[in-house]
């Protein structure tokens, strides 16, 4: 008697209740533990319980297909499965995870996090300093890995259709030599070498140097556009001029205005199935804008407008009449990676667009 009646004190005290419920759960199982819990709690507060309780079941079934995604040997093909049927479904996502090996799609995800961290790859430049070096050589490292366990390779241009957005490249002195006009320049110099370098690689370190220093010039989204139709290849890039300029320490103001716009350079494009190579001859480069920046020059005299490149490199005389053509390795391909490599087996990778623009179908 005497244990009841100090039982019947402890209980009518605040939160000793609880205290008996959370006793009670933890014997319960996952699923009669949420049915105990919503039975419960049925007054005012606890109105959405049943709402808030599947929400939360929800959540840590997504956090337990994140965590096998991230683990790839806690994951298995039915995780993978239901992976895709929920992005599909509720985001809209890009990827078709369902149709992808489980091996590929972690590799893919380590690139995505390293190409993130490393700028698409132009936070490692030999030319500035040595940093992130280990982390470029991991990240080329995995795009190896993941050429090795590309799907078969198409036969046809159709397969290459669409837009694709350049994630990472291995290149060094500008992820803008994805353009069709920077790889015929590559090409244009071959295997010539000058005061101890390669020609090409010697142009483009100099071409940086005069474009980039005290970040006068930064590179925006890069992205190409392929039709088979119409056997076209349009390649483009942002650039912003003057994005901060100012008198260093005492300076509180810019000193010049922001400006720039998007570069496309279009190329007549063609695909070989049997050396899985892209051919490409530049036809025309153009300026589009770019939202949130103002013209090139005043007036905006230079959108739209058209500069005949293949008729002018043919003219120019180092040039001997040539014509400005190009070709790049297709090395992997799915429903939305790309690789290529350059002739100098340099890789670039790209994805199919989380946001794409008309850009580029404008220009061409």
């Amino acid at each position: 008697r005497m244990a009841s009646t100090s039982f019947g004190r402890w209980l009518s005290r605040p939160g000793s209740f609880c205290i008996v419920v959370l006793v009670f759960a933890s014997f319960l199982t996952e699923e009669s533990h949420a049915v105990a819990t919503s039975s419960i709690f049925k007054g005012p507060r606890f109105a959405k319980s049943q709402h808030s309780l599947r929400r939360i079941q929800r959540r840590r079934s997504e956090h337990k297909l994140l965590t096998q995604r991230i683990n790839p040997e806690k994951r298995t093909s039915s995780s993978v499965s239901t992976l895709a049927q929920m992005d599909d479904g509720e985001n809209n996502a890009v990827f078709t995870l369902a149709e992808d090996s489980p091996e590929r799609i972690n590799i893919k995800g380590q690139i995505l996090q390293l190409a993130c961290a490393l700028d698409r790859g132009q936070l490692y430049n030999p030319q500035r300093s040595g940093a992130y070096k280990e982390r470029a050589l991991k990240t080329k490292q995995l795009i190896e890995e993941l050429i090795e366990k590309t799907p078969p390779l198409p036969t046809s241009m159709e397969a290459l259709d669409g837009e694709w957005e350049l994630i990472y490249s291995t290149v060094k002195y500008g992820i803008f030599r994805s353009s069709p006009f920077f790889l015929a320049v590559q090409e244009a110099f071959g295997d010539d070498r000058a005061f101890g370098w390669k020609s090409s690689e010697l142009f483009f370190k100099l071409h940086e140097l005069q474009t980039c220093s005290f970040g006068l010039s930064t590179i925006g989204r890069v992205a190409q556009l392929i039709d088979s139709k119409k056997k076209i290849l349009a390649s483009e890039f942002d650039t912003t001029l003057f994005g901060l300029t100012t008198i260093p320490i005492i300076g509180w103001f810019k000193l010049f205005p922001t400006f720039g716009g998007c570069v496309i350079t279009v190329a007549n494009a063609g695909y070989n199935g049997e050396d899985k190579k892209i051919t490409m001859e530049v036809d025309y480069t153009t300026f589009k804008p770019v939202d949130g920046l103002s013209g090139w020059i005043p007036g905006s005299v230079m959108w739209d407008r058209r500069i005949p490149v293949n008729a002018l490199w043919q003219i120019l005389p180092w040039n001997w009449g040539t014509k400005p053509t190009c070709s790049v390795e297709l090395k992997y391909l799915d429903d939305n990676f790309r690789i290529v490599a350059d002739p100098d087996g340099e890789y670039f990778v790209y994805a199919r667009p989380v946001s794409p623009r008309d850009t580029l179908k404008g220009a061409v």
